[in-house]
C-alpha cells in the first residue's frame, strides 16, 4: 500500500488579527504575480515588463509579486557577453548585469512611482536560479547589493548615472517623499526563494524554480481524471510540505537546468504551513486550480515567451463576511476560507 504524504497545518489566524486587518470597510485586495524572462530573446529593452506596468498603472493593485529570472543567463545577448545599453548620442556602453538591472528593472520600477505620487503598491521581488544577479543555489538569499552602501558610479564618459555593484532598488523608496518619512511603507520588499508571506490575513508560498517541471519529467502515474496532472502535481509539494520534494534534482539538459541543491539549508526550502495560495511559475500550462480544499495553486506562466510576450496572474481577494469574526474574542482562531473568495485570471500581455 502506498500512503500519501500529509498536508501540513493552516496558519493560526485570530478574531483579533482580523480586526486589525479591518479596521475600516475594505473592499478586498488586488495581487498581482508574474515570472521573468522580463524581456525578449532578440533584445534586452524588457518591453513586456513595460507593458505590465502600464497594468498596473490601470489597475492599481495592492501587491505584485515579480519572480526572476530578472536578468536572465539564458539570453542569448546575456551568454555571449554583449550587454550593452544607450549612454546618450547613440553610444552604447558594455555594463555589469547589476546595471543593467538597475537601469532596465528599477528604473522602470522608479519612474513608475514618479509618475504615479499617490501609487500605494507594494512590489516583492524573488529571485531565480538563473539569474545573473542572484545566488545560483537553493535556497536563494534574496536580491541585494554586491556592494555596499549603493555601489559606485562609474567614472566613465556619457555614463555617469551608471551604479557599479548595486540593483538601483533602494532610489525607489525616496521618490515623491519627503525626507525622514519612515512611517511610510516599504515599497519593495527582496525576499528568498523560496518563501512563505502572509498578505493580511492570506498566507502565499512562493517558489521561482521550475519545481513542477521538474516533478513532470520523474513522476509516474496512471488512470488520473483528464486535466487533473498539474493540480497533482502541485499536491505534491504540499502533502511532502516542501518547495522542491526532489532527491536528487533532474540532470542538467537542452530542456532543462539542474538545482544546485544546499543540503545543509533544507530546512529553509519546508513548507512549515499550508499556504492560501501557492504561487509555481512554470513552463508547463498555465493554470489556477484548488488543491487540497483550502490551496489555490497558480501558475501565470512566463511574461515573454520567446520574441512574444507572454502572461501574468491576476488575483482579486473579497473581504471575509464582518460576521465570521466580530464579536469573538480576540484568541479564538478563525477559517479565512480564502479559496472560497477569491478569483483568478490568467492574461496575456
Amino acid at each position: 500500500k502506498l500512503c500519501e504524504g500529509a498536508a501540513p497545518p493552516k496558519a493560526v489566524l485570530t478574531a483579533g488579527e482580523m480586526k486589525e486587518f479591518y479596521k475600516s470597510e475594505k473592499e478586498g485586495m488586488k495581487i498581482m504575480t508574474c515570472a521573468g524572462p522580463y524581456t525578449t530573446m532578440d533584445n534586452l529593452e524588457y518591453n513586456p515588463l513595460s507593458d505590465l506596468l502600464q497594468q498596473i498603472r490601470e489597475e492599481q493593485p495592492d501587491v505584485v509579486i515579480l519572480t526572476g529570472p530578472f536578468v536572465d543567463i539564458k539570453h542569448p545577448l546575456v551568454q555571449s557577453g554583449n550587454v550593452e545599453i544607450d549612454v546618450g548620442e547613440g553610444n552604447m556602453s558594455k555594463i555589469p548585469h547589476e546595471a543593467l538591472f538597475a537601469q532596465r528593472i528599477s528604473a522602470l520600477l522608479e519612474q513608475l512611482f514618479e509618475d504615479e505620487e499617490g501609487l500605494g503598491t507594494q512590489f516583492v521581488l524573488v529571485p531565480h536560479l538563473d539569474d545573473a544577479v542572484a545566488e545560483f543555489v537553493y535556497p536563494q538569499p534574496p536580491l541585494s547589493d554586491r556592494l555596499p552602501k549603493g555601489g559606485k558610479q562609474l567614472n566613465l564618459s556619457s555614463a555617469e548615472a551608471i551604479d557599479f555593484g548595486s540593483l538601483g532598488l533602494h532610489h525607489i523608496e525616496s521618490v515623491n517623499r519627503q525626507p525622514g518619512q519612515s512611517t511610510a511603507p516599504k515599497r519593495i520588499h527582496c525576499v528568498p526563494n523560496p518563501c512563505t508571506l502572509r498578505i493580511n490575513e492570506v498566507t502565499i508560498g512562493i517558489t521561482s524554480t521550475d519545481v513542477l517541471f521538474h516533478m513532470n519529467c520523474d513522476e509516474a502515474n496512471g488512470n488520473l481524471p483528464p486535466g487533473s496532472r498539474l493540480a497533482r502535481l502541485t499536491q505534491h509539494l504540499i502533502q511532502q510540505q516542501s518547495y522542491y520534494p526532489l532527491y536528487p534534482p533532474p540532470v542538467s539538459n537542452a530542456r532543462n537546468s539542474s538545482v544546485n541543491l544546499d543540503l545543509k539549508q533544507m530546512e529553509k526550502w519546508s513548507m512549515e504551513c499550508q499556504p492560501d495560495i501557492l504561487i509555481v511559475p512554470s513552463k508547463l500550462t498555465t493554470f489556477a486550480r484548488k488543491v487540497l480544499d483550502t490551496t489555490v495553486a497558480i501558475n501565470p506562466g512566463q511574461l515573454s515567451r520567446g520574441t512574444a510576450g507572454g502572461t501574468y496572474a491576476v488575483m482579486d481577494v473579497h473581504p471575509m463576511k464582518r460576521s465570521l469574526w466580530e464579536g469573538k474574542e480576540e484568541d479564538v482562531e478563525i477559517d479565512d476560507g480564502v479559496q472560497d473568495r477569491i478569483c483568478v485570471e490568467i492574461k496575456r500581455i
